[in-house]
Parts: C-alpha cells; sequence; structure tokens
C-alpha cells in the first residue's frame, strides 16, 4: 500500500481494549514483557496526518455491518516522531464514557483529573508538566480551538464537558513543539478530536449508577443518499458524587452535523454545537481537617477541641458554578491531483461562573473568602491550509502552508462573595485578544530510508484590556514569535523507524498580567523543545516506541494556592523517557502499554528550591480490550488502569502530593438490536486523592493560617449499568 497516496482502509467492527496497569516502579518492565510475549503484529492507525477539518468518516458501535471505510490522505501515520500517536474509533468505543475526558487518556501519558465539581474543566499532566486545565497543552475539536485565553480561572482553561464521547471517531496527539502546524499552548503537545460524519446505526442509550448518576443519550444518523451525511444527537448527564454536599451536577449536550459531497474531491460540512451544566463543589478540603491524614507537626482536629472532617465533606458548601458554550463551525475541503485545500470558520459564544473558596477564613475571618469568577465571551476564528505534492527522481516533496485567525472579545470579573452573595468587586475587565498564525512546511520524502521535515511558524498576538474598576490596569501590548521545526526519520530496515526532532514554540500569559505597570508577564513565553526515538515493528501486529525529550521554557506558570490561580515564575527545564507498545490482533483485541519517567526542575533555585510544583514524575497507563462476535451475540469487556507517582507539592520538596493507581474494567454484551452493559470504576475502592495543592489556608477554628496539603478525593468504586437500543 503507498505511504503518501489517497487510500481506503477497511475496518471491520468489533473491537475491545483490556487494560491491566500495575503500580509505577518494577512493575513497568514485567508489563512490558508480557505484552511482547503475546504479541502477533503491527499496529497501524487509520486517520489523516493534519487534524483540521476533518475527512475520515467513522463508523459508530454497529455490529452487524462488515465493515466502516475510511478515506485518509497523508504520510504514513505516526511517521514524524516516535512520541506522535494516533487512535482509532475502534479502540477508543472501549473507554470509560463517563465524562469526555476519559478519551483525552488515550494519549500516552496524559492524565485527566478533576477538582471541585464535575462541570468544571479538568486538570491535565503531561510530559512533566501539570498543566492545570490547559496551559501547555493544546486541545481542538475539529481543529476548533478549545483553550481560552485569558480566561477569567485560569490561562487556557480547557472544559471537555461540552463533547459527546460517543461521536468521537478518532485522536491525534502531538506531543513537543515540533509541528509547525500548532500555534499557542502546544508546549508539551497539541491534541485533536476528530467527530463522526455518519453512523451506520441510529441508537439510543441509558445510563443508571450509584451516586445519582444517570445519563441518556439518542444518536440519530439519517440516511440521506449517496452525497449527504448526518448525525443529531442529544444528551442529558446527572450525578451527586459521594460527597456530603451533593455535586448536583446537571448537564446537557446537542450535536448537529451536515455533510455534503460537492463532488468527488470536494465537500462541505456545517457542524452545531450547545452545552449547558450547573453544580456544586466540594472545593479542596486541608488534609489537617481529616483525622489520620495531617501532615507532621500540623496540630489534628482533636488537638484544637474539633470534630474531625470526612473526607468527602467541604469547608464551604456553596462552592461550585455554571456554564455554557455554543459552537458553530463551517468547513470546506477539495483536493485535485497533486493538491488540496481545507478552509474553516468557526464561532464560539460562552459564559462562565464559579465559586470557589481556596483559603477560607484566611483574608476575611468572619465572611469567609470565597471568590466568584466570571468569563463571557466571543470568538471569531479561521483555519485556511494549502498542500502541493511534487515528485522528482522518486523523490517525493510535500509543501504545506496555513493560516489561522483568532479574535476573543472577553469580560470577565472578580467578586468576594458569601454564599454566592457578592460582597465586593474586586475586578471587571473587558479584554480584546487577537491571534494571527502563518506557517510553512516542506515534507521531503528522499527515499524509503530517509524524509525530512523543516518547517516555520510565525506567531502575532495583541492584547487591549480596559480595567473598568480604577483604569489603573489598563492597557495594550503586543509580541510576535518566529519558531523554526524540524524532523528527521530514517528508516534502515521497514520494521525500525529512527527519529530525531527539534522545535521552538510557546504559550501566552493572561492579557491582564501582560500590561500591568509593575513587573508585567510577558505575553509570549518562548519553549525549545527536542527528541531523539525510535519505533519497532518486530512482530506483524506489534509497534514498540521509546522517546527521550528536554523541553526548555522561559517561564514556567505555578499555582497560587492564595489567589486560586497560577501565575508566572523562573525558567524550568524539563527532561525525559516514555516508553510505550501498542498490539492489536484484527479489529476485535487491543492492548497498550506506556509508561513516563520526567525530571521537573527550575533553571535557578531562588532559595526555597528548584523542584516544579505537582510536576508529574512517573506516570503509568496500560490495558487490555476485547470485541468478538460470536454468532449472534456480541461479548465485550475490558481492564484499565493508570497511576501516577507522588510528585512535590512545592519546590523544596517538603510538601508532597500523593500518587494514586485505579483500575476500572467494563463488560457487556450486544444480541441483535440491543446492548446490556456494566461499568466499575476504580475497581478495587482504593481510596485516593484525585488532585492536590499546597496552599495557605485558615479554618474556623484556627487562630492563624496553616500552609499544608489541599485534596479533592477521588471516588470510591462505582458501578454504573447502561442499555442501548439500535435501529
Amino acid at each position: 500500500m503507498a505511504r503518501n497516496t489517497i487510500f481506503q482502509i477497511r475496518v471491520t467492527p468489533p473491537v475491545v481494549m483490556i487494560w491491566v496497569r500495575r503500580p509505577i516502579g518494577h512493575a513497568v518492565l514485567a508489563t512490558f514483557a508480557s505484552l511482547s510475549i503475546v504479541a502477533r503484529g503491527a499496529h497501524a492507525h487509520d486517520q489523516a496526518k493534519n487534524p483540521p477539518p476533518v475527512t475520515a468518516t467513522g463508523s459508530g458501535p454497529n455490529e452487524n455491518s462488515e465493515s466502516a471505510e475510511v478515506r485518509v490522505q497523508g504520510e504514513r501515520p505516526e511517521a514524524e516522531a516516535a512520541s506522535r500517536t494516533q487512535v482509532g474509533h475502534r479502540e477508543l468505543e472501549l473507554r470509560p464514557r463517563f465524562r469526555p475526558a476519559d478519551l483525552l487518556e488515550a494519549v500516552p501519558g496524559l492524565l485527566a483529573v478533576q477538582h471541585a465539581g464535575g462541570g468544571k474543566a479538568n486538570q491535565y499532566f503531561l510530559r512533566g508538566f501539570d498543566a492545570d486545565h490547559g496551559t501547555d497543552v493544546a486541545f481542538f475539536v475539529d481543529g476548533v480551538p478549545i483553550n481560552m485565553v485569558s480566561h477569567g480561572h485560569g490561562q487556557g482553561y480547557t472544559d471537555m464537558h461540552f463533547l459527546i464521547p460517543e461521536l468521537v471517531v478518532g485522536l491525534d496527539a502531538y506531543k513537543g513543539p515540533y509541528y509547525a502546524q500548532f500555534g499557542n499552548f502546544a508546549t508539551a503537545g497539541a491534541v485533536n478530536l476528530r467527530l463522526a460524519e455518519t453512523f451506520p446505526e441510529s441508537y439510543a442509550q441509558y445510563s443508571l449508577g450509584q451516586f445519582g448518576i444517570m445519563r441518556g443519550l439518542v444518536v440519530e444518523s439519517p440516511k440521506l443518499g449517496d452525497t449527504w451525511r448526518a448525525v443529531l444527537a442529544a444528551e442529558i448527564f446527572k450525578d451527586d458524587g459521594p460527597f456530603l454536599n451533593p455535586e448536583a451536577l446537571t448537564r446537557f449536550n446537542l450535536f448537529g452535523r451536515l455533510t455534503h459531497d460537492l463532488s468527488a474531491h470536494s465537500k462541505a460540512s456545517l457542524t452545531w454545537m450547545s452545552y449547558g451544566s450547573n453544580w456544586n463543589g466540594s472545593g479542596q478540603i486541608p488534609a489537617r481537617s481529616v483525622c489520620g491524614e495531617s501532615e507532621s507537626g500540623t496540630p489534628t482536629p482533636s488537638a484544637m477541641g474539633q470534630p474531625c472532617m470526612d473526607r468527602f465533606g467541604n469547608v464551604d458548601p456553596t462552592e461550585g458554578g455554571a456554564t455554557q458554550r455554543h459552537v458553530i463551525s463551517a468547513s470546506l475541503s477539495t483536493s485535485w491531483e497533486d493538491a488540496d485545500v481545507t478552509a474553516m470558520l468557526y464561532l464560539i459564544k460562552y459564559r462562565f461562573s464559579l465559586y470557589s473558596n481556596f483559603t477560607f477564613f484566611k483574608d476575611d475571618p468572619v465572611r469567609g473568602d470565597e471568590i466568584e469568577q466570571n468569563d463571557d465571551r466571543v470568538v471569531v476564528g479561521s483555519d485556511f491550509r494549502f498542500r502541493t505534492h511534487v515528485h522528482y527522481r522518486g523523490a517525493k516533496f510535500t509543501t504545506s502552508v496555513g493560516l489561522q485567525m483568532r479574535t476573543d472579545s472577553i469580560d470577565n470579573s472578580l467578586h468576594h462573595d458569601q454564599a454566592r452573595v457578592r460582597l465586593e468587586e474586586k475586578a471587571s475587565s473587558h479584554i480584546g485578544e487577537s491571534a494571527l498564525g502563518i506557517f510553512v512546511e516542506e515534507d521531503a520524502k528522499l527515499n524509503d530510508h530517509f524524509r525530512f521535515v523543516v518547517g516555520a511558524r510565525a506567531d502575532r498576538m495583541d492584547v487591549d484590556v480596559l480595567d473598568r474598576l480604577s483604569g489603573r490596569g489598563s492597557g495594550t501590548q503586543g509580541a510576535t514569535q518566529l519558531s523554526p521545526k524540524w524532523m528527521a526519520i530514517v528508516t534502515p530496515v521497514p520494521s525500525v523507524d529512527l527519529f530525531a526532532d527539534y522545535g521552538r514554540g510557546f504559550h501566552s500569559n493572561d492579557a491582564r498580567a501582560v500590561v500591568i505597570r509593575t513587573d508585567p508577564a510577558r505575553l509570549m513565553t518562548p519553549a525549545l523543545g527536542y527528541e531523539i526515538g525510535a519505533r519497532l515493528r518486530p512482530l506483524k501486529n506489534l509497534s514498540l516506541t521509546a522517546a527521550a525529550f528536554l523541553l526548555d521554557l522561559d517561564s514556567e506558570l505555578v499555582w497560587s494556592g492564595d489567589a486560586g490561580t497560577t501565575e508566572a515564575s523562573g525558567a524550568t527545564r524539563r527532561y525525559g523517557v516514555e516508553i510505550g507498545a501498542r498490539y492489536h490482533i484484527g479489529n476485535w483485541l487491543f492492548a497498550d502499554l506506556d509508561a513516563t519517567f520526567t525530571h521537573a526542575a527550575f533553571r535557578v533555585n531562588a532559595g526555597n528550591g528548584d523542584a516544579v510544583a505537582l510536576a508529574p514524575r512517573q506516570t503509568l497507563t496500560a490495558g487490555i480490550g476485547v470485541r468478538k462476535a460470536v454468532g449472534e451475540i456480541t461479548p465485550f469487556g475490558s481492564v484499565r488502569i493508570k497511576a501516577i507517582g507522588d510528585r512535590p507539592a512545592i519546590e523544596d520538596g517538603s510538601l508532597i502530593a500523593q500518587g494514586f493507581t485505579v483500575i476500572d474494567l467494563n463488560a457487556g454484551l450486544r444480541w441483535k438490536r440491543v446492548e446490556v452493559a456494566i461499568d466499575v470504576q476504580n475497581l478495587l475502592d482504593a481510596t485516593w486523592r484525585e488532585v492536590s495543592f499546597a496552599s495557605t489556608s485558615r479554618l474556623a477554628y484556627e487562630s492563624v493560617p496553616v500552609t499544608g496539603i489541599h485534596y479533592s478525593p477521588g471516588w470510591p468504586r462505582t458501578v454504573m449499568g447502561r442499555a442501548a437500543v439500535y435501529w
């Protein structure tokens, strides 16, 4: 099969992943070896190289159709770097879908955790970054950027809850700043999720579980003829969680997509998504308030004549929030013999309110320290790309040119509240923020052994801030950055690829911090990355990868517990090793193993230690899943594990954020047009801390503030059942 031409892949339906993840450390090599022993072949994925717009047609959970056809154009998948990952629909469909961020964990080394209520954006870990809500990882859905600049809660805020997980038919992950098509936030990496254009079946699904979990989903894919495709979907979700103060999360999602083939080589697509959510949050409770969990030297509640707090309790029961997101996008793609063009326009209307209390009674001993953060914005953007291919004496040269534009009109504010009642307005701003990115890339495949990708990207950002309170925070600022990129791929034999990658990237800082007169932040913070790696295919269905990387960031964004947000700090260096294995048998068994080992430190010790707080040092994800038709019955099941090691919570390492290991399981079967399944999260009922921070806070009975670990507890064992009917 040609590696550089348009081709078709036939994907048979039944696929399941079972993930067997074991504790980090000595178990890594044992798990890696066990996958190698059972291996039978090289792992290949069926996705396009460039993220926007989507060109693949994904199949739904259909057990009766013989195949699902995927059209792909571009270089062989996963060909630019050892860390490059592409995951197809058949692998994704067995992953947990309790929350959309579960699918993101298909990216090797990426973990997504939750705190302060199920409607708040996840916290992301990747390549030694605690990327908070998305500061150093760029997220896209069909090429539409998700990260929010100058957000009311945190820079790069990325809330994925507007996604219906079943609509995702593919995932593309790019680690490091080596890829010319990505600009802001793509320092640790970038992730693009691709949504379906059509499903072979429509269906309705209902889920019911512990802790008030209820989910209803309807996906309708009407048959409109040979040149029209459509998907309509609606989801409603609710849960209370295991918390003493019920989460009372309610969420709705609506989705519509219409695609029309204008010709054999051209198509147009229109997509609309709407999302709304409300929730309560229990916040991050201080470990010292829970009996048996306080740090050494910290007074226990009983020593102060106070009862212990339940680990699922709260200090301020009025935390929580509400958000809405509405998106409309239109895309057009066309190709001819040696070139293709894609163009996309998008419009986003977004609203957000969050009530948090990180310090409790530290600043206001009487009324408490609750804050209200608001963000109301309109985002308009476009993405245009042109690519052409030239063949010369056995070599192939692919030239890509792209232009990306985005404008955010933002109103955000900060209030001091008591029980969600405003006491004082502390900040109110209007922000205009625009970004322009231009990139060019030359991909030279000289022969079957040597390939070079050389690119450059120019980004321009401008911000205009109006401080509505005092005016002292008003101002304008602009910056430009040129980012060279370089990748080399050597294939000495067909089963071995060797990679060397280099690139410059950046993340932007909050516009309000950029225009202040005293100690302003840099608008664009540069990052410089290097990587070497290898991919081996020793057996037909087995792929093994190893990569070593180094990433320098000119300024780190670190957590500030007092402010409840991040703030710019010093320059950092990260380096590490990542190993992975992918194995599949046909389209009915898939297995994965990925382990990462990373060191993150400040380049200069400011006198309080050089560790980057909360930066993950070791992660492990692994699993195996099967979905195999036996006559009219298709049983399926998977078991998965994710783990993260202990990591420093502050620079000197005196406070530690505890690691965790969690195992999930699902099993079920389909018979004709009916499917039933059971999902179990935290199968072994581990007691774990999903997120941890080092913060200084004061409880109502304390006379002085205390610095210590604050955490959100991970859910206990949770059992959910679901049933679906297809037509």
